[in-house]
Order: C-alpha cells, then structure tokens, then sequence
C-alpha cells in the first residue's frame, strides 16, 4: 500500500527505435516538401523563360531561316515541363509520393536549365545574324561598293575584359554560396569599369585568379560535402522549429559544417529527450483514460529555478482526484487528494476518507504500470512509494487549474452523505 508515489520512467529499445523511426521519416518528409516546393518553383519559371525564348527565336528564325533544330528541342522540353508540373499538382505530402516527384522535377529542371542555356547562346547568335543580314541589305540597296574592309582588331583591354567575363560565367555555373555571388558581381563591375592596360593585367592576376581558386576550393569542397551539409541544416531547422527555438540559416563552409555536425548533434539530443518524455506522458493520460480516469483539470508551471512541471488532474471517486505531476527531467509524482475551491487543510474525518481512497488507487497503481509496459514504459527508477497516512492527506484547490469539466468538492460530498445518513436512520 502507499500514498503519493514517485518514480521515473523511460522507454524500452525497442520503442526507442520505433520513436526514431517516426522521427526521421517526419523529418524527410519535411525536407523534401521543401525541395519540392523549391523545385517546383523554379520548373515553372523556366518553363515561362522557355515560352518567351520561343517566341523570339520564331520571330527571328523567320527572318534568318535557321534556328529549326532549336525550336523543336524547346517545344519538346515545354511540352515535358508542363506534363511534369501537371504530375506535381497531383501529390500527396507523403514520403514515398514526394521522392518520386522530386526526382522527376530534379531530371526536368536539369533539362530546363541546359536547354535555356542553349537558347540563350542561340539568342545571341541569331541576333548577329539578322543584324548582319540588316547591313548586307541596307548595302545592297544604296549599291555600296566596298574594294577593302577594313577590320579594327579587338584593344588590349577589351580582351581582358571579355576573359575576365568568360572565366567568371564558368564558375558562375557551380552552385556558389551568397557571398560568393556578391563577390563576383564586385569583380564584374569593377572590371568594366577599368580603362588602364597594365591595371586590368594586375586585376586579372591579383584579383580574379585567387578568386577563381577560392570558387573552385568550394565547388570541389561542395561536392565532397554538399549532401552532408544539406542533410544537417534539414535536421538544424527540423530540430530547432520542433524545440521553439529560432530557425538559423547557413552558409556553406569547412567550418559551418563542423559547427553545424556540433549543433546538429546537440539538437537531437535534447529533441529525443523532449520527445520521449511526451511520449511517456501521453502514454500514462492514455491509460489512465483506459482505465476509467479522465482529466478535469490541467496546467504548466514554471518554479524560480526554471524547472518546468506540468499536472494533469483526473477524477477518482466523488470528491476527490489524482494529481500527475511531469517534470521537466522525467520525474512523475502521483497524488490523491481531496478537491475544493480554496487552499485548506482537511478535517479529521477527511484524512480518513482519503486514507482510504489512496488504499484503494493503490491497489489499481501495479495495473496502470502493467499497461504502460505494453506501450514501450518502463521503470527506470522508484524515488518514493509513501505510506496512506493521515499526513499525506491533503485538498487539491481546483481554481489552480484550467478546468476541462465540473467536479463535486470534498466538503459538499461530505455534507450530501451526511444528509442522506440523517434520512435514513428518520425512516429506520
């Protein structure tokens, strides 16, 4: 037999395991409804820059008769771009149904950004051709005669210029981070701005050709490490949004990635204990619920030393309730006592009917236990299992906490029985 009982509890391997499993196939399916948003996006951007490319291109193949091969390729990618869309409009937000969509937005996106890239070196091409056929007829009628022509080779400068533009377009194409993209962009505009021959040589070599090994260091590190990287900040935001803490963004680096694998690895951690105390918690409302309890009262509290402790208050027999105290580190106290609306000491006929009662849960404590083994609880360690005496009789004050649904008091059950009792010795 006992009064108020404490102990902690935690979870079997094997419902650990289950937990991690859910946990991670959670996650995943978060990630990749994030990466198919993105990507979905973005198909549906190229898919509009496509259909104004066409547009150009037709106008211009007209005129130049070329461009047939480029416009039949950009039709084909359209048509597959919208049947893809079309397909991704069709999702469910499950694991299984997001991976395949990714993978075919990933190949069509993929096609997008090659084929937009043709067409914009098409675009220019074509533009050089109708400009010429517009001076070769513009000659032709005014009946120019031209013995010699005379061709004005590109300066110095100029040709800097145009390797510096072409050097910074290659490694443009690898996935640079944002301040590697602000970087080039200075570069870029720096370089048109320089007039001096000897300047543009000197920022050719001290300037472009240290960041163009700094771009290809992070192209090469991005490829070792990208997908780990990738996988850590999914599980940084994840982790973070799950604990109520604020969602941090990462910039890809050797050391962001090692602070990240520290973060990462400290999160989880303190997730999986949050979690498996919830789970332990909602697991004893559930049998307590099982069992015939429910809840009339709850609240959270919050002590001076920052210890959180939540109590969840279920009815018992008339008059009086099981407190369930979960703290913050584990620990479960339960407690019956008397319910009224102020903060009192029991009578002396109280502590009696209490003792009784607290007999009585007691011998209904080993079954709630029992149960909770069947979810994957067990006990890790027995901090108290106090005896039914008056000196743990106490009244529960039920205007601390927000109540779920009305509960007699104590004091007016007493006085009812009373009543009744006086009633029935009259008829005797």
């Amino acid at each position: 037999m006992s009064g108020p009982k404490s102990a902690r509890y935690t979870l079997t391997p094997e419902q650990r395991r289950i937990l991690a499993e859910a946990r991670e196939r959670e996650r995943k399916t978060q990630q990749e409804n994030e990466k198919f948003k993105m990507q979905k996006t973005e198909l549906i951007a190229l898919g509009n820059d496509l259909k104004r490319f066409i547009k150009n291109i037709d106008f211009l193949a007209e005129r130049t008769d070329t461009g047939k091969g480029v416009q039949a390729q950009l039709r084909e990618t359209i048509d597959e771009i919208e049947k893809v869309i079309g397909k991704a409009e069709d999702t469910k937000e499950e694991l299984e149904h997001l991976e395949q969509s990714n993978r075919q937005l990933f190949y069509a996106v993929k096609r997008g950004r090659e084929v937009k890239k043709i067409c914009k070196s098409q675009w220019e091409e074509f533009k050089e051709e109708l400009s010429a056929d517009i001076e070769d007829s513009v000659a032709a009628g005014m009946s120019l005669q031209i013995e010699e022509q005379i061709v004005e080779p590109p300066s110095h400068i100029d040709s800097q210029r145009e390797n510096i533009k072409a050097l910074l377009d290659a490694a443009g194409t690898v996935n640079l981070n944002d301040a590697l993209n602000r970087e080039m962009h200075m570069i870029s505009k720096k370089a048109a701005e320089i007039s001096d021959d000897r300047f543009m040589d000197n920022f050719l070599a001290m300037t472009v050709t240290p960041f163009l090994k700094k771009c290809r260091q992070y192209g090469e590190l991005f490829e070792k490490y990208g997908e780990e990287f990738e996988e850590l900040t999914s599980k940084h935001r994840y982790y973070s949004s799950y604990l109520e803490l604020p969602i941090t963004q990462f910039v890809f680096s050797s050391n962001e990635l090692e602070q990240l694998r520290e973060d990462v690895k400290l999160l989880e951690q303190q997730y999986e204990q949050l979690e498996e105390q919830r789970y332990i918690s909602e697991s004893f409302n559930e049998v307590m619920r099982d069992m015939g309890y429910h809840v009339v009262g709850s609240r959270e509290v919050t002590k001076k030393s920052g210890r959180k402790y939540r109590n969840e208050l279920y009815s018992f027999s008339e008059g009086t309730a099981v407190n369930v105290t979960y703290a913050s580190n584990g620990q479960i106290c339960v407690e019956l006592g008397g319910i009224d609306v102020c903060d009192r000491e029991p009578t002396d006929a109280e502590c009696n009917v209490l003792c009784d009662e607290m007999t009585t849960f007691c011998n209904e404590f080993p079954e709630i236990e029992k149960r909770l083994l069947t979810k994957g609880v067990v006990l890790a360690s027995r901090i108290s299992m106090l005896p039914p005496v008056e000196e743990y009789a106490q009244i529960i004050n039920i205007e601390a906490f927000d109540r779920k649904e009305e509960i007699e008091n104590m004091e007016a059950v007493s006085k009812r029985r009373q009543e009744y009792k006086k009633q029935t010795m009259r008829k005797e």
